[in-house]
C-alpha cells in the first residue's frame, strides 16, 4: 500500500534547506522546516459528495462518518435543516470534506435548476442516501453523478427502524428481509440506467452493524493511493480493525520520515543527525497520536461523546507518555529504553568527525534509529487506543448510549 504521504518526497534541495536551517537557527528552525514541509500533506484533498431527500438521514450519516455530536457537526431533524450545498471538515484532518446536499423534495424547491448548475465532476465520489423508497430524485442523483463518471453508493439508511417493523410480521426473516431490500435498491438503479452500484445498510445508532464499515472499506477501495491512505486515518476507531488499519496506513509514512533521517545523517555536520533525529521522531509521534484519536482535543470530545471523563477513558492504559507533551527530553527517555537505538546514536555521534565512514555510518544509523522509534511510538499508541475504546464502549453501555 502506498504511503500517507506517497505523494511527497524530499528532494535534495529539501535536504539542503533543512540544513541550512538547522545552520541558521539550530534545532529550531530545522523543526519549523520540517513542519512547513509536512504540511504539504495538507494540499491532498477528499471531496464526498451525500445526497438524498430530506429526512433520509445524509446528515446523520455524515456526522456517523466524522464522529461530530454538536459542535461542528452537520445539522439533522425532522424537517429539512440543509438548504444549500454545506461542506464539514474532518476535526482533525480538515482536507477530507463531506458536502450536505439539500433535500431535493422539499417545498418550492428548484430540483431542475439546482441539478442544472452543480457541477457533480468536482467531488470525487458520491453517497445518496435513501430511507424507504427509491426515489425519482435520487434517479436524478444517480444519473447526474453517472453523467460525471464519478463512482457512488447507494445507503439504505435508518434500517434499524425496518428491522424494528418487520420484525412483528409473524414471517419475519431478516436475512430474507435484507435479501429484499438490496434486490429492490439494486433494481431501482437498473431503471436509471445505473449498473454495479454497491448498496449498503445502515443505522446510525449501531455502527458496528449493518454494512456500514463496509461502507468504509469500499470508499476507500475508490480513491487514489494518497487519498485512501488520508481518508482511513480520517475514519473513527470503531470497531477495534479500523485502528489496525490506521496502524498499516502508517507504516510507510513512518518510512519516509526515516528515509529523510537517513538523508540528513549522510551530512557530515557535527549535531545535525542527532538534531534531525529528534525532530523528525516528535514530529511523527504528534502526527500519529492526532490520527489514532489519543490528543487532548480528541479524548474530550470522544469523554463528552460518552459520557464519562478523559481520566476514564485512559485507564489501563500502559504509555503514559503518550498523552503528555512531546518533547525533545521526552525523546530521548523512549530512546534510552531502546539499547539498540541508544547505541547506534552515541557511535553516531562519534563517527560524525570520521570522514566518508561517518556519512555511511551516519545515514545508516539515523535512518535505522528513526524507524525503530516511531514503529515502537506506533504500536505503543495503538495498544493505547484499543484500550481507549474499550473504556470508551464500556462506558456508552454504563449510559445507554447508542442503545
Amino acid at each position: 500500500m502506498a504511503g500517507v504521504l506517497s505523494n511527497l518526497y524530499y528532494s535534495t534541495k529539501d535536504v539542503k534547506d533543512l540544513v541550512a536551517a538547522y545552520q541558521r537557527e539550530g534545532e529550531t528552525g530545522l523543526q519549523l522546516a520540517i513542519e512547513r514541509k509536512s504540511k504539504q500533506f495538507e494540499n491532498v484533498q477528499i471531496r464526498i459528495a451525500v445526497m438524498g431527500e430530506s429526512g433520509s438521514g445524509k446528515s446523520t450519516l455524515i456526522n456517523a462518518l466524522l464522529e461530530l455530536d454538536e459542535e461542528g457537526a452537520a445539522l439533522t431533524g425532522p424537517s429539512e435543516t440543509t438548504m444549500e450545498i454545506t461542506s464539514y471538515a474532518h476535526p482533525t484532518l480538515p482536507n477530507v470534506q463531506y458536502y450536505d446536499f439539500p433535500g431535493l423534495n422539499t417545498p418550492k424547491f428548484p430540483v431542475k435548476k439546482f441539478m442544472k448548475k452543480t457541477n457533480f465532476s468536482q467531488y470525487d465520489l458520491g453517497i445518496i442516501v435513501t430511507a424507504a423508497r427509491f426515489t425519482d430524485n435520487d434517479k436524478l442523483l444517480a444519473e447526474a453523478l453517472k453523467k460525471a463518471g464519478k463512482p457512488f453508493y447507494l445507503v439504505r439508511s435508518k434500517i434499524d427502524e425496518t428491522v424494528r417493523a418487520e420484525s412483528r410480521k409473524k414471517s419475519y426473516n431478516q436475512k430474507d428481509m435484507f435479501r429484499a431490500l438490496r434486490e429492490y435498491c439494486i433494481s431501482s438503479l437498473k431503471s436509471a440506467g445505473v449498473q454495479n452500484t454497491p448498496v449498503f445498510l445502515y443505522s446510525a445508532f449501531d455502527l458496528d452493524q449493518f454494512d456500514f464499515p463496509k461502507l468504509r472499506e469500499t470508499v476507500v477501495s475508490n480513491l487514489s493511493e494518497t487519498q485512501k491512505n488520508l481518508f482511513i486515518t480520517a475514519l473513527p476507531n470503531t470497531p477495534e480493525a479500523a485502528i489496525e488499519r490506521k496502524r498499516e496506513s502508517l507504516r510507510p509514512f513512518i518510512q519516509m520520515l526515516s528515509a529523510i533521517s537517513g538523508g540528513i545523517g549522510a551530512i557530515p555536520i557535527p549535531g545535525l543527525s542527532l538534531a534531525c533525529d529528534l525532530a523528525l521522531i516528535i514530529s511523527g509521534i504528534l502526527f500519529i497520536r492526532t490520527n489514532l484519536g489519543l490528543n487532548q482535543a480528541s479524548l474530550r470530545k470522544l469523554a463528552q461523546r460518552v459520557k464519562t471523563s478523559v481520566e476514564d477513558l485512559r485507564k489501563g492504559t500502559e504509555h503514559n507518555w503518550v498523552f503528555g507533551e512531546i518533547t525533545r527530553e521526552q525523546v530521548l527517555l523512549l530512546m534510552q529504553r531502546s539499547t539498540v537505538a541508544m547505541a547506534l546514536t552515541i557511535a553516531e555521534s562519534f563517527l560524525d568527525f570520521v570522514p566518508i565512514l561517518g556519512s555511511i555510518f551516519g545515514a545508516t544509523s539515523s535512518f535505522g534509529v528513526t524507524l525503530m522509534m516511531l514503529n515502537s511510538s506506533l504500536d505503543a499508541m495503538v495498544e493505547t487506543a484499543k484500550i481507549v475504546l474499550k473504556n470508551a464502549k464500556a462506558a456508552a453501555s454504563s449510559e445507554g448510549i447508542g442503545n
